[in-house]
């Protein structure tokens, strides 16, 4: 196999990839397996999505895998420095290595938009559209999967040409398909970026918690970016020559791509288990997440208005812990404000997609002898009746 000669010296920037990419697949698998215990144990939610991810997972960690074995024979050194059988080894498992990552970002997207179909999908539209979304997510990157190994008539040619000879497509095929893929995957984050935020603009509360809502589900932005450097370094694959080390770049931003992808699905799903370490915090250190309205008279100074009336109206905390609970497509939340034990009325207001929680207790404190002389005072003709005097 004749390779030209490389500029620079026999270096390996492999390691460096590596280390990045068991790091960052490392980060994602925690995050993924904080996001299903909170659908087993805490949500009970467990579904659909939480499956396809943990297959995203586990092709990403088979990606990172086969790369790591690709370095072993060589891949991130100059094709030049291998002797044929490192050439060989190390180009097969690189290859067999890009499916993999394909999969990885393909089923995480398709995870991130079963989400969105269960928060969103209350229209005929937005479930027309979430499906076409998954559907061409799922094509789109199967079909480069396949292109990947029917390039040449014999798929050993691919990274045994000079062993194994046989008719193949040009080289820049592959990275004409990638651009194509790759543009595809772009645009499908910026949508699950921009969708979000439009629908949640648009419903009436809190900035404060519309800008929250917003950032929380807008992490695919930054799975958007790293899928645009991707695709622009996707023309490495139809560089042949030095495949080795051309290479290292643009896997590099796989695997940064299929993290983000995998971490931004995650995330939204996480916010009941944050809540309840939230809450352990504040219990444990005798915080409390309640607001008092009025004041209680606790010094010697309050004490001398003692015969007036006091109130005291603790208002719980608005709770925004379901502000995005999962439902099944097609039926309707509730919006509930519920009296306390002592008293109150609960009203109950049908919407869509929303839910909210409102609880509010009042409770009122009487001084019981201001209240005995209020009523029988001691110049009261019914006082005197009353004891005989």
């Amino acid at each position: 196999m004749s390779v030209p000669k490389p500029n620079g010296p026999d270096i390996d920037i492999g390691p460096q990839m590596l280390a990045t990419g068991w790091t960052l697949y490392g980060l994602a698998g925690v995050v993924v397996g904080m996001r299903i215990f909170t659908q087993v144990k805490i949500s009970r939610q467990f579904g659909l999505g939480d499956i396809v991810m943990l297959l995203a997972l586990m092709f990403g960690f088979l990606h990172i895998l086969f790369i790591t074995i690709s370095h072993h024979f060589g891949w991130g050194r100059h094709f030049f420095y291998l002797d044929d059988y490192k050439k060989v080894t190390s180009m097969e498992m690189e290859f067999i290595s890009e499916p993999f990552g394909i999969l990885c970002s393909a089923l995480g997207r398709v995870s991130f938009i079963i989400l969105m179909f269960r928060l969103f999908g209350t229209t005929k539209y937005r479930r027309w559209f979430l499906h076409f979304m998954i559907a061409q997510s799922l094509v789109v990157n199967l079909v480069t999967c396949i292109t990947i190994f029917v390039q040449c008539g014999d798929v050993r040619s691919l990274w045994d040409p000079v062993g194994v000879p046989s008719k193949c497509w040009v080289p820049a095929a592959q990275a004409d398909i990638g651009f194509f893929q790759g543009a595809c995957n772009s645009m499908t984050d910026l949508i699950l970026t921009v969708l979000p935020s439009s629908i949640f603009w648009t419903l009436q509360m809190k900035l404060r918690i519309k800008l929250g809502l917003v950032a929380l589900l807008g992490l695919s932005i930054f799975a958007f970016v790293a899928s645009i450097i991707k695709t622009v370094k996707l023309q490495s694959l139809g560089e042949r020559s030095d495949y080795t080390f051309n290479t290292v770049s643009f896997m590099n931003w796989v695997v940064i791509e299929n993290t983000f992808v995998m971490i931004g699905s995650s995330i939204p799903l996480m916010r009941p288990l944050f809540k309840k370490a939230k809450d352990s915090a504040m219990s444990h250190y005798g915080q409390s997440s309640s607001y008092e309205l009025g004041s209680r008279a606790q010094s010697s100074k309050a004490k001398a208005y003692a015969r007036s009336q006091t109130k005291s109206i603790p208002l719980a905390s608005s709770s925004e812990e379901n502000i995005l609970p999962i439902h099944n497509t097609g039926k309707r939340a509730s919006t509930a404000i519920k009296g306390g034990e002592e008293g109150g009325t609960t009203a109950k207001y049908n919407i869509e997609g929303i839910q909210k929680e409102v609880k509010v207790e009042i409770r009122y404190e009487r001084d019981d002898e201001s209240e005995s002389e209020a009523k029988t005072p001691a110049n009261s003709p019914w006082a005197s009746r009353r004891f005989g005097a």
